[in-house]
């Protein structure tokens, strides 16, 4: 849709509502707040004082819209349009996020720093979250520009660290983290394995994973599970690390069972048969034990690949289970 008909859109309904918006919205926080049981400290922590929440929430202030979607995120609220509630201001910098964010996807590296640079200065005085968001992008346009692996790491370990100040201090489980915090840390996790800091990596992974303990009853933490191990088993499995790799693909299929998401179902029934494949030859039982497990989770795999059309991933299979099994009537 145009964005002048978002905006009309948007107007009209400010119009048609006589209701007082602000404190509309700062009673939802605190009944979701309250309704999960969450402290306004654990909520506003790394973004604002919990005397700001206080008013936020009794209606006697006015809350910038990006803290509002990072709340309702934080709360495990999807934000679904939620920028038909924005004031104008709010609304020109969400519209101009959208639009950074398109230009990074589409590599239009010039236009897009033009923007970030904008924006900037747009939103200087509003809030940590929006310095987070000008801090990743200046992050991935320096991957887009062939700058240095590290340096982007260490520029998304900033970003996060505006809002989540305890990262490096392996206490990230007292917070309640935002979709876009999660998904920096887990774009860190990503790049720390991509470019084999493995150290670093473990770390990052071991944090996630205490998180997602923690936090097991928000229900975006259950939807995100299956690709945190599908990521940090195959990790995992390439550290031989066969154990904590079985361990976590196990726990993502559980977690992905009455789900009809099939993203990752293919990923983690490999990692498990390569896994499973590999404990059974280090204690030297290959040639004695039953293969059929391996053998049908390589299948549920083969066929999760050919749904998504991944053929060179079926292909993988197909040799595999012809030369280390014999099997040769996969179709």
């Amino acid at each position: 849709m145009p964005k002048d008909t978002y905006k009309d859109m948007h107007k009209d309904m400010e119009k048609d509502m006589d209701i007082d918006n602000n404190n509309n919205i700062g009673s939802a926080i605190q009944y979701f707040r309250e309704t999960y049981h969450i402290s306004q400290s654990k909520l506003c922590k790394g973004i604002c004082s919990v005397s700001t929440l206080s008013r936020i929430e009794a209606g006697e202030r006015d809350i910038d819209g990006f803290i509002l979607e990072t709340f309702l995120e934080r709360l495990g609220r999807i934000p679904y349009q939620y920028e038909l509630i924005l004031n104008d201001s709010d609304y020109e910098a969400y519209q101009s996020r959208m639009e950074i964010n398109k230009l990074i996807e589409d590599k239009a590296i010039d236009e897009a720093r033009r923007l970030v640079n904008e924006y900037d200065e747009l939103v200087s005085d509003k809030g940590t979250p929006h310095r987070q968001f000008v801090m990743v992008c200046n992050a991935r346009l320096n991957e887009l520009e062939g700058g240095k692996p590290e340096a982007t790491i260490d520029m998304l370990m900033e970003a996060i660290s505006c809002t989540v100040p305890d990262f490096n201090t392996d206490e990230i489980s007292e917070y309640f983290l935002s979709y876009s915090e999660f998904g920096i840390i887990l774009e860190i996790l990503q790049k720390l394995i991509l470019f084999k800091m493995t150290d670093r990596a473990h770390k990052t992974l071991n944090q996630i994973i205490d998180y997602m303990f923690w936090h097991s009853q928000m229900e975006h933490n259950v939807n995100i599970y299956p690709k945190v191990a599908a990521i940090g088993s195959r990790f995992l499995l390439e550290q031989n690390e066969l154990d904590r790799a079985l361990e976590l693909s196990n726990k993502g299929l559980e977690m992905n069972k009455g789900s009809r998401r099939m993203d990752y179902i293919g990923e983690l029934n490999l990692i498990k048969a390569q896994a499973t494949e590999g404990k059974f030859k280090a204690v030297g039982l290959w040639k004695s034990c039953d293969k059929g497990e391996c053998i049908n989770l390589y299948l549920k795999a083969y066929y999760s690949f050919k749904f998504f059309e991944e053929y060179t991933v079926t292909d993988m299979i197909k040799k595999h289970l012809q030369e280390e099994y014999q099997w040769e009537d996969i179709d």
